[in-house]
């Protein structure tokens, strides 16, 4: 009854957040891709070093490749990932969020990579939270998130890579 509760307040907060977020606002455009942030779900069993091909592409330093995971519970989170990793403890019922995640919003992102497909109300806050110039996700997803929705299997990875790549260089280095 209290997870219920909990994700209802959430789920309100959150059509607020994307109605705030969705209204058309001017963006500054920069010239070219600097830094992109991924959020990425545990449960897919993903290595992270596949986004870093990404920004390898772009030629984006490491450190401005930022990935952050989603663990279902608190346990299943080590302390030598903690501060790259978040649970649903992590956010409060009323969206407030903990240090690591309002740091991971605020700073501002060329390309926020929604990489779930679950209809999960934590990950769609977040992802509704950070500040982005352009998304791309998943079809299954809430689709006022996304900018970019490609139609592939969450589990063939290096097909989503490839496309978000092909997609990227089209957006961003057609800019240049």
């Amino acid at each position: 009854m209290l997870n219920w509760l909990r994700r209802s307040l959430l789920n309100r907060i959150y059509r607020r957040t994307i109605i705030h977020y969705s209204l058309p606002n001017k963006r500054r455009r920069s010239k070219g891709l600097k830094n992109i942030s991924v959020i990425l779900d545990h449960r897919l069993g993903i290595d992270k070093e596949h986004f870093k091909k990404i920004g390898k592409c772009f030629n984006i330093p490491r450190r401005n490749v930022r990935v952050l995971t989603f663990f279902q519970s608190q346990k299943q989170i080590d302390e030598s990932n903690s501060a790259s990793s978040f649970s649903p403890k992590n956010i409060s019922s009323f969206g407030v969020l903990n240090d690591v995640l309002s740091d991971f919003c605020s700073r501002n992102s060329d390309v926020l990579i929604n990489f779930y497909d679950k209809d999960d109300i934590f990950l769609k806050y977040l992802s509704a939270k950070t500040n982005k110039r352009f998304s791309i996700g998943f079809n299954c997803v809430d689709n006022e998130l996304n900018d970019l929705i490609i139609e592939v299997d969450s589990q063939d990875i290096d097909v989503f890579v490839d496309e978000c790549i092909k997609y990227l260089k089209i957006f961003f280095l057609k800019n240049k």
